[in-house]
């Protein structure tokens, strides 16, 4: 009899507040939207620096990855550095917020959510280049 009592105590808790195993209601303030990937390519020579905007629409997870570094004049890998950074244009310029110095990877060297809005990336030179380096960066956004 007790395990009756506390059966139906559980499905009748369940029925009222929407229990979660049956539950297939959205959130009605969200939107689901397909990712974006943008690829920004360049040429970065010593003591420069290269940047570029983007929109991003919804408040989703931003992945942004440093994907390929090469010798501008062989064409070869390398594994050298360049410094990669996110942050909020401002007229000419891309104020950082995040920066890191990092080689080429497979996997994203930034990984968070961001609100809603007008970003940058800059690659530039960390001080250490002596050669010029074509660079591609893939940005992942909604």
């Amino acid at each position: 009899m007790k395990r009756l009592t506390v059966l139906g105590l559980i499905l009748s808790l369940c029925s009222s507040a929407g229990c979660l195993f049956g539950s297939t209601t959205a959130p009605t303030n969200y939107t689901i939207v397909n990712p974006v990937t943008e690829v920004f390519q360049g040429t970065l020579d010593p003591k420069g620096s290269s940047s570029y905007n983007f929109i991003i629409g919804n408040p989703d997870p931003l992945r942004i990855t440093l994907a390929s570094l090469t010798n501008a004049t062989t064409g070869a890998a390398v594994t050298s550095t360049v410094k990669l950074g996110l942050g909020i244009p401002d007229g000419t310029t891309c104020n950082t917020t995040f920066s890191t110095t990092t080689s080429a990877a497979l996997v994203a060297q930034y990984f968070q959510t961001a609100q809603a809005g007008t970003y940058c990336v800059v690659v530039s030179d960390p001080g250490t280049m002596t050669t010029s380096f074509n660079f591609a960066v893939r940005i992942i956004h909604s």
